[in-house]
């Protein structure tokens, strides 16, 4: 069989004057045409691709233009189709083609002798109805890799299933290799350098959170992730959770044939000489109206830690006190994943899903860090006052379930109904031992402590949709019920905290949307009302909380072409706080400094303006976002000291500060060279004002802030490809006074075809260059902080992966095809 690649698409973000200057020609872009790079006429192919049966539009077909010779092995160009089915193909030599349309489950149209017209109105093919297809194709069909990126309407979809870099990795290592999306040390998400951002898989808000979510996306293999859409600014039809936006992980269904399966195998070595490996395997069966696929992954990582911290208390204008801590810490983490997904088709519309996961995970650490106390005016010999070393010894677990039980009918085109019922729960435990080591200051020995934590989160919640078209309008309504219910306890030395938190929440929403020629616009308003208790039993503290929050959203977009459009639009959003935010039990593991919860902090208030104009080309794509966010309750982490047991520690708590905004430019720019380069550039500028004047240390700060990403991949030949990733955030202040120094990261990937495209071949290096540290300083009126951590280090990996179906390479070909 002869394979050809299809271009796909990366891009560059640059900023300054060269972000000006694409701006420009972008808005010029949206009222002129392109200017051809070649002398001879051009021409131009319209259409509309639907189902032959029910008259539905097919979006996302495959629609290719080859050349007229005997094999059909020269793509001129392709696209896919749009929302409505339809599909433009432009710049094209006039001639005459072989036309091929094909949809995954469908037959393949061929219309030889295609030949396209100097206008749009001459060169309309009209509709192109395509047959469902159950048997297996014999013919020899062309292979097509997916574009890596693609912008669509609201949101820009990654196609990740094929990327060298992901291979062998987890759920983590695809979302951090993607522009604007950055996941910290402490398992914060952040895209566009806010960490309000709400992550969901299929379609759904991940139940997990904080570290816990980042646990289950190392749980779960890489070449379980088809693509990622990140939507910045999402309409009323979605829950308001998340300022900047929602990422949605689409997990791989990868069923086409009436049986397919894949194996993963691989091994990794860091610097440190710590060893890591994992596997995965797949395996699905479609045939009579089921659809069954199961997949099971394990992992099992180690890392090693360390950190270094000075901390002078300054003490009022006395003498001050020193803290000089130097740690090194040894983490062996194991999870198990395993996930289902049954779908059976009642008729042609109507069909009942269930898909279930469950996680497994184990941890242990083990660390030690030296204390050295000092007072006097600098941490000297002869101020010494203490030094000790502390231990720790922690083994964890966690354990989580997800059940979803979907039904979805269609009455006809663009009118339908859905609902589902969603329960999950997951619980976690933490055994945590700290002892002691005398140094020679002290006097008589510490006391072991120990630290036992248990956690119980379980999440409810039943949700119906509807969509109907209304004359020229197009109508979307629902209801979403959830319920949520942490239930916690602490026991520590001889003390013992208990708490639950309830959360109840009723949300309805409508949109309205309309188009008028090349002009879409939908409006919307979302209402919930939420209800809460947190009862510190432990205490006897309770609290409740009862509020009704209104969520309206509107959407103006502009698109003369498939290849150029503009985009105006504004929602309300919410971040409420996270249960590590609310949650009182104490983080004992360093003597001189704690973290702690804040059952008074109350939601944050985002008013989110974005203007993204796209423009495309047959090299790539630029797509530049201004963009304007108006928070309200500001959630920040705030220090202060506080007298413990005799001994001052520093605490971090979350509180609300007053107001915060924040504008600037998101940049991303796809680009391709034949099918041997392709890549993306991306980079975010933006200035953040915040007012925090309401609170003890005054947190108002005013920064100019950037991060920028790029990622190439290259063909070296037929089936071997090398590609590079390149992430960087220059240094930032830090209020009231402070500095966090300049992030890197690199990574790199070669990968080999074997078995005739069935199998692959992986090598790949996370932080080439072995500088993903992080160093801070830090000042208020109480303290000075210098700081630096290392987490993990340079780390080598080589992984397997093999795919099977039996069904023919014509299936698999199709099945790449398949961008939904």
């Amino acid at each position: 069989m002869h394979t050809t690649r299809s271009k796909s698409s990366f891009g560059p973000r640059p900023v300054g004057l060269l972000g000006t200057v694409l701006l420009a020609l972008l808005l010029g872009g949206l009222s002129s045409s392109p200017v051809l790079a070649q002398d001879e006429p051009a021409g131009v192919l319209t259409g509309r691709v639907v189902d032959a049966a029910s008259d539905a539009p097919l979006q996302d077909a495959t629609v290719a233009l080859w050349k007229n010779t005997g094999g059909d092995s020269t793509l001129v160009r392709g696209t896919v189709t749009g929302p409505e089915g339809r599909f433009t193909i432009e710049d094209v030599a006039l001639g005459s083609y072989t036309l091929r349309i094909s949809f995954v489950g469908y037959t393949t149209e061929r219309r030889p002798n295609t030949q396209p017209a100097p206008s749009p109105d001459e060169a309309d093919l009209g509709t192109i109805r395509l047959g469902r297809t159950t048997t297996q194709q014999q013919e020899v069909e062309v292979t097509a890799d997916r574009p890596a990126a693609r912008i669509e309407t609201d949101r820009n979809v990654y196609n990740t299933s094929e990327r060298a870099l992901s291979a062998g990795g987890s759920a983590r290592t695809v979302l951090e290799d993607l522009p604007s999306i950055r996941i910290d040390m402490d398992g914060s998400i952040s895209f566009r350098g806010n960490e309000s951002v709400s992550l969901q898989i299929n379609g759904e808000p991940a139940s997990l959170q904080g570290q816990s979510l980042v646990s289950y996306l190392e749980s779960l293999s890489a070449d379980a992730v088809d693509r990622v859409e990140v939507i910045p600014n999402p309409s009323a039809k979605y829950e308001p959770e998340g300022m900047s936006g929602i990422i949605n992980i689409v997990l791989s269904r990868d069923l086409e044939a009436k049986w397919n399966g894949g194996l993963t195998l691989g091994g990794e070595r860091d610097a440190n000489d710590r060893y890591g490996g994992n596997g995965s395997a797949n395996v699905g069966f479609q045939a009579g109206g089921w659809r069954v696929v199961g997949t099971y992954s394990h992992r099992r990582d180690g890392e090693e830690d360390t950190d270094t911290r000075i901390v002078e208390r300054l003490n009022g204008g006395g003498p001050s006190t020193w803290v000089d801590q130097n740690g090194r810490e040894e983490e062996q983490d194991r999870s198990h994943s395993f996930r289902t997904d049954v779908d059976y088709s009642f008729a042609e519309g109507t069909s009942l899903g269930l898909e279930t996961s469950v996680s497994l995970r184990r941890g242990d650490e083990n660390g030690r860090s030296a204390y050295r106390e000092y007072t006097g005016g600098a941490p000297t010999a002869e101020n010494l006052t203490d030094r000790y070393v502390r231990r720790l010894d922690n083994s964890s677990s966690e354990e989580s379930v997800d059940g979803r039980l979907d039904f979805n009918h269609d009455f006809a085109q663009d009118h339908s109904l859905s609902a589902q019922v969603r329960y999950d729960r997951d619980l976690e435990g933490e055994d945590n031992i700290y002892g002691f080591e005398n140094g020679a200051r002290l006097s008589t020995p510490r006391d072991q402590e120990i630290d036992v934590v248990n956690e119980d989160e379980q999440d409810g919640s039943l949700k119906v949709d509807y969509a109907r078209p209304l004359g020229s309008f197009s109508l979307e309504t629902g209801y979403k019920g959830t319920l949520r219910r942490l239930d916690s306890d602490q026991t520590y030395e001889d003390r013992t905290t208990v708490f639950t938190f309830d959360e109840l929440i009723h949300a309805a929403y409508g949109t309205v949307s309309r188009g008028i020629g090349d002009f879409q616009l939908e409006a919307g308003l979302r209402a919930e009302a939420v209800t809460t208790t947190f009862d510190l039993s432990s205490e006897d503290e309770v609290t409740n909380s009862s509020y009704v929050s209104l969520y309206p959203s509107a959407f103006l977009t502009y698109k003369p072409s498939p290849k150029r459009q503009a985009r105006l639009s504004y929602s309300k959003r919410v971040d409420r706080p996270g249960l590590w935010d609310i949650n009182p039990i104490e983080d004992n593991e360093n003597p001189t400094f704690q973290e702690r919860g804040n059952p008074g902090l109350d939601p944050e208030y985002i008013h989110s303006f974005e203007l993204s104009l796209t423009q495309r080309w047959g090299i790539g794509s630029v797509s530049v976002t201004p963009y304007l966010r108006h928070t309200v309750n500001e959630i920040e982490e705030v220090r202060f000291e506080e007298d413990i047991n005799g001994r001052t520690v520093i605490v971090r708590q979350a509180q609300n500060l007053s107001t915060s905004t924040s504008y600037g430019t998101e940049l991303v720019t796809t680009f391709n060279a034949g099918d041997r380069l392709e890549g993306t550039l991306s980079g975010n500028l933006y200035r953040s004002v915040t007012d925090g004047s309401n609170v003890t240390t005054d947190l108002s700060q005013d920064a100019i802030l950037f991060s920028g990403r790029g990622s190439v991949r290259a063909k070296l030949r037929d089936g071997l490809q090398l590609e590079l990733s390149q992430f960087y955030r220059p240094a930032r202040d830090i209020p009231p006074q402070g500095r966090i120094d300049r992030f890197a990261s690199t990574e790199l990937a070669l990968q080999q075809e074997l078995l005739g495209g069935d199998g692959t071949l992986t090598l790949r290096v996370d932080d080439l260059l072995n500088d993903t540290n992080m160093t801070m300083w830090y000042r208020d009126q109480d303290l000075y902080q210098e700081s630096n951590m290392q987490w993990g280090a340079r780390e080598v990996s080589l992984s397997f992966q093999y795919n099977f179906g039996s069904g023919s390479n014509d299936d698999r070909g199709r099945r790449d095809r398949d961008y939904r």
